[in-house]
């Protein structure tokens, strides 16, 4: 997965405190507080700390919450067979 934010770059992250940790920079980046952030989404200030200090605990709804409020996206890529940077985007249907 590669996360794109204005110059920087996140190359793949492979595990929960990666992302986590690449979440937080982007929000330092915009200049907030966990507790602004917190207020943004409508959540306690201490589940943002949760998240990017024990990111295993976070449930996928406060998750999700947290990366649209920072307008950020996730991609998926077949990790065997692609880079991010290679991968076309596929429709999926669920």
């Amino acid at each position: 997965m590669l996360w794109t934010y204005d110059m920087m770059s996140f190359q793949k992250i492979y595990s929960p405190t990666q992302l986590a940790n690449a979440m937080k920079l982007v929000r330092q980046q915009n200049g907030w507080t966990q507790s602004e952030l917190a207020k943004k989404i409508g959540i306690k200030q201490a589940t943002i700390s949760n998240f990017e200090n024990n990111p295993d605990n976070t449930t996928l709804t406060t998750f999700f919450k947290i990366l649209q409020s920072l307008e950020l996206s996730m991609t998926l890529c077949d990790a065997k067979n692609a880079s991010p940077e290679s991968t076309e985007q596929q429709n999926l249907e669920w």
